[in-house]
């Protein structure tokens, strides 16, 4: 029988670099260019999938969880393509009329002093324990099922609050009920708007 290829839970878009420093950083910054780049990556990555958008500069590209859609992007930076991402974003779907998103399995290993930290800095991202066992080494394993959109941009946040000794794994695990609205970026952003030194 055929395989079924899980569809992709998470999109970003890819635009055309408009910023003022466009063009430094890579040899292969058209429309055209990567237009073929992401058609050529569907012919054998079967799980990503490429649409066009409203605008010609832009195209969106949906792929299984961030690191699926980070590996292309790496390529491409290698291989000398220049462009700007948008944030990702999870795919909603509607069930019945119910709003569904994705949901992941989510494993963690901390030493036991920071469990309460993580367990509370998940607690807000929407997450809910399953499981925790403490090993006789001291460490914790922590089991969460918490929304994908949850998780966008959480290790760094992770790794800080474990001073970098824990561990964090997931995997999706199915299309759950949408759990609304969840805390966005505590902290501000820079964002270059003209070419200068600095």
């Amino acid at each position: 029988p055929v395989m079924k290829v899980d569809e992709p839970t998470l999109s970003m878009e890819l635009h055309v670099n408009k910023s003022p420093l466009a063009g430094q950083e890579g040899k292969l910054i058209t429309t055209r260019q990567i237009r073929d780049r992401l058609h050529k990556e569907i012919r054998t990555n079967v799980a990503m999938k490429v649409e066009d958008t409203d605008s010609p500069d832009v195209y969106k590209v949906s792929g299984r969880g961030e690191l699926h859609i980070g590996i292309l992007l790496e390529n491409m930076r290698r291989e000398g393509f220049e462009m700007a991402v948008s944030r990702p974003t999870v795919i909603i779907r509607e069930e019945n009329g119910v709003k569904q998103e994705p949901y992941e399995h989510v494993t963690v290993d901390v030493e036991q002093e920071y469990q309460g930290t993580i367990i509370e800095k998940l607690g807000q991202r929407g997450a809910e324990m399953t499981s925790m066992e403490t090993a006789d080494d001291g460490m914790t394993r922590i089991e969460f099922m918490c929304p994908t959109r949850g998780l966008i941009g959480y290790t760094s946040e992770f790794l800080t609050d474990t001073r970098g000794t824990g561990t964090l794994n997931h995997v999706f695990h199915a299309y759950g009920d949408f759990v609304g609205a969840l805390p966005g970026r505590k902290n501000g952003v820079l964002i270059a708007n003209g070419s200068g030194e600095t």
